[in-house]
């Protein structure tokens, strides 16, 4: 090969690299440092490839002199002794080894090596001369600068876990690590499925819910009261059903109740499963936000196994699952998993926990076999869906997606993961998001993935306003509580003289108002009284005096809890503590209006165990913290004699039907009147009674109860057809039927025909006379309502009554 041949290759091979090294430097750019770097790199090449050109003629030259000497020896048969070329050997290798040492390179000369005539050749036929060198050392040290910024942008698709653990990739490392992490994202991505090309996908029956009778009889007033009483229960979302409040009303199988009665002693529901259980059950979306620890668990495991049981189970080619539970932490799955044994007991469904770090292999031939509920962190979750190129588990029959602790999957780095599940999953699904916040990536993901959802909200600590100070005190004695806001009110009025710092008082009764006003009166301490009794002129003369007085200080009952709006009311004295939530809400709310401050301050007896419960789920923690040290031991008792008492039965929240202010003015007139007969034994218009009506005040029923499985129903059978009419009306009035189902949780159902006095069913074909069913999960339910019922039907006979006397009938 000659030395125009040389260069021309060289020229290609240069040309050839510049083109390769434009292709690879797109996103840097060179400096101006860098390229003179290479330029005096490229100009010491060639200088020192002239001067090797130089020394190779030289060698050759020097070779073929040898070569000749040599051969003359030979022919002259020179064999036992050979003169030396350029002397000072007596041997052949000797002679050789004189050659080397004078052609040797000097020693800063370390590209420059001993030629014979064999490595001369080998360099003139070698094609990774220097230049070759140089060109891939360049090469090489771009590709691996690219090579770790793509392992860069790899890294970030990981989820949380890995990337924490990544180490800092080295350039020698990046070529093999980037061929891993490839074949690694490669590997974990779950094939799409064209829904619209499966076969014999199973059609869902998502509303397994059906309305009960006495919830269905709610106003929406009822409604919202009830929501507020249950840790102020927010809802977000259309057509979303009433809460429950007893499991009865749920429709639950008798295994089911036996397990949730018997073995788990779930007395009563949380928050969280009043609302959120009908609404999953309904199949709707759900969103629920609420705090760690409030029962979320049981709110989608007992939807989630109703409705694996409403479809049809697993063929024998199908590994499932139906259901999904996706969490952030193995802790969590494995916490889930254990509760949701509970409920697959006896039933024929089966469970499995999914996560990292546990036994593949077991679980691998636990799925084989067919689960119905997998409950797993989404890495595991997708290793299991890309094992055996995605013929491990097949998503088609999953319906049911539940995803606790939402907000941790999200901050944890599971978002990319959750949104690779959820698009292999059937479009209609249903899924359940639980968290204890809402943040955006939340909400983002719940609007691309949810269907109309119903978004729950449990927050009790956000009952009161915000600019709204409470403030609690406990008394053993009457006397004792009169003293104390005697005192309060004569520094109040000392400490803002010349301002306007008005005090609304809220008592419990009427003649606790009057009682008040003349006490207080005596004292020196106008006020201004008003309640249901007092005529209206009086009433809005007294509101209108409270508003103009400079301190004025109004005493109200519960008339004015709801709709009053004084800016200048800067303190609140609840003196009969509220017994239900919505009445202290409202109660507390006449303070603090807009952007003004207020304190409430609440007197509570020893004895008022549900004021106490109520107080400590109102207050924030700083309030109570605040506290003396006293006041608030006592305070905890109560709370927790009555928490024990809800759990047993022995103690009710919701007591009675409450105040409903100027719209029940005659009721409440009437109700007063009522009890002070009853207070002094007196027989109330006994002559103006006929006997006839005074027969009828005792309501006729019977009573029995009813075995189904393990569970036992209590019901009992109410003659109201021969009842007057009034007491009819008023037993049997939407507002009665819904308060009594609250107080007690029966259901109500009336049945038969309305038959006029002296007549009946002649045989019997024909409807039974009007009766009311009632029916408890408990005795002492029944009772109770029976107890109710009977009070509004002495109610209505007492109105037929006075009635009659109106009307003249009865009159001389």
């Amino acid at each position: 090969m000659d030395q125009t041949e040389k260069l021309r290759i060289r020229q290609e091979k240069l040309a050839k690299w510049k083109k390769q090294k434009l292709n690879n430097d797109v996103t840097a750019s060179v400096s101006v440092d860098a390229k003179e770097e290479r330029l005096k790199k490229l100009e010491a090449w060639k200088k020192k490839k002239k001067q090797q050109d130089e020394l190779k003629q030289k060698d050759i030259k020097l070779t073929s002199i040898k070569s000749a000497d040599r051969d003359r020896n030979k022919r002259r048969g020179q064999c036992s002794r050979k003169r030396p070329a350029f002397g000072g050997s007596d041997s052949e290798s000797d002679d050789e080894n004189s050659t080397s040492t004078l052609f040797k390179p000097r020693r800063n000369d370390t590209n420059t090596h001993v030629l014979t005539k064999d490595n001369s050749k080998d360099d003139l036929d070698d094609g990774n001369d220097a230049l070759d060198e140089y060109i891939h050392k360049l090469i090489d040290k771009d590709s691996n600068t690219n090579r770790v910024r793509l392992i860069d942008n790899i890294s970030e698709d990981e989820d949380a876990n890995d990337s924490s653990s990544e180490k800092t990739i080295s350039q020698e490392e990046a070529p093999v690590d980037s061929e891993i992490l490839f074949k690694k994202k490669g590997r974990k991505k779950i094939k799409a499925i064209d829904y619209s090309k499966v076969l014999n996908l199973i059609t869902l029956n998502k509303c397994l819910y059906r309305e009960p009778n006495d919830l269905g009889l709610m106003s929406e007033k009822d409604v919202e009261e009830l929501r507020l009483s249950l840790d102020n229960i927010k809802i977000s979302g259309k057509d979303c059903p009433k809460p429950v409040t007893k499991w009865s009303q749920l429709g639950l199988s008798s295994e089911i109740m036996d397990l949730i009665s018997n073995e788990l002693q779930f007395v009563t529901l949380t928050p969280i499963q009043c609302q959120a259980i009908p609404a999953i059950m309904s199949g709707r979306d759900v969103i629920g936000i609420s705090k760690t620890g409030s029962g979320k668990t049981v709110a989608f495991l007992l939807p989630l196994v109703r409705q694996i049981k409403a479809q049809p189970p697993l063929a024998p080619d199908e590994t499932g699952p139906i259901g999904l539970i996706l969490t952030p932490t193995r802790e969590l799955a494995v916490q889930i998993q254990e509760e949701a044994l509970k409920f697959c007991k006896g039933s024929g469904i089966s469970s499995i926990c999914c996560v990292g770090g546990s036994e593949l292999k077991q679980q691998i031939n636990e799925l084989k076999r067919g689960v119905d509920i997998i409950v797993a962190t989404p890495g595991r979750f997708i290793d299991l869906m890309t094992l055996n190129s995605g013929h491990l588990l097949s998503p088609t029959r999953i319906s049911f997606v539940v995803m606790d602790e939402a907000d941790r999957l999200f901050d944890l780095g599971f978002g990319p993961q959750v949104n690779q599940i959820m698009g292999c999953i059937r479009p209609d699904k249903q899924c359940v998001l639980f968290s204890a916040t809402f943040p955006s990536k939340l909400k983002h993901f719940a609007s691309r993935t949810l269907k109309n959802p119903i978004q729950i909200t449990i927050n009790s600590k956000s009952l009161i306003n915000e600019n709204i100070q409470q403030r609690v005190q406990i008394f053993d004695e009457e006397h004792v509580k009169f003293e104390f806001l005697l005192k309060r009110l004569s520094d109040r009025l000392a400490l803002h003289r010349g301002e306007d710092e008005k005090t609304i008082i809220f008592v419990g009764s009427q003649q606790l108002c009057d009682l008040l006003y003349d006490e207080l009166l005596l004292n020196g301490i106008t006020t201004f009284p008003i309640h249901a009794g007092k005529p209206s002129a009086e009433r809005l003369r007294n509101l209108q005096k409270f508003k103009e007085t400079d301190n004025g200080i109004l005493i109200c009952t519960e008339v004015l809890s709801r709709g009053l709006n004084v800016p200048e009311v800067s303190l609140v004295i609840i003196y009969n503590a509220a017994k239900t939530i919505a009445q202290y809400v409202h109660t507390v709310g006449r303070t603090g209006r807009g952007t003004n401050n207020g304190v409430a301050l609440s007197f509570v007896m020893v004895d008022e165990l549900a004021s106490a419960y109520i107080l400590v789920k109102c207050m924030k923690e700083n309030e109570l913290s605040s506290v003396p040290m006293v006041v608030y031991q006592k305070l905890k008792e109560m709370n927790d004699e009555f928490s024990s008492g809800l759990k047993t039965g022995k103690y009710r929240l919701i007591q009675g039907f409450g105040g409903k202010g100027l719209d029940h003015l005659d009721e409440l007139n009437e109700a007063k009147q009522s009890q002070e007969y009853t207070d002094y034994g007196v027989v109330e218009n006994e002559e103006d009674v006929t006997e006839e009506e005074s027969g009828a005040t005792k309501m006729e029923y019977t009573r029995g109860k009813r075995e189904e499985g393990h569970s036992t129903t209590y019901f009992a059978h109410i003659n109201i057809n021969d009842l007057p009419q009034l007491a009819r009306w008023e037993a049997t009035k939407t507002e009665t039927v819904s308060n009594i189902k609250q107080e007690t949780g029966c259901n109500f159902e009336s049945k038969g025909s309305f038959y006029p006095e002296g007549k009946g069913p002649k045989n019997d074909t024909d409807d039974p006379k009007l009766y009311l069913i009632v029916e408890g999960a408990e005795e002492s339910d029944v009772t109770m309502a029976l107890e109710l019922l009977n009070t509004k039907v002495k109610e209505g006979i007492r109105k037929a009554a006075v009635k009659d006397i109106q009307s003249g009938k009865y009159r001389m």
